[in-house]
């Protein structure tokens, strides 16, 4: 398999997780999806 392959659009990058992990983390587990 070859590693070069098209990024979906809902692909994140390094920089956006790095925003958005530390406010998933904080999400009480009970909250369930939006």
């Amino acid at each position: 398999m070859t590693s070069a392959r098209k990024p979906y659009p809902s692909d994140v990058s390094d920089e956006e997780w790095a925003l958005v992990a530390p406010y998933l983390t904080l999400l009480p587990e009970e909250a369930g999806q939006r």
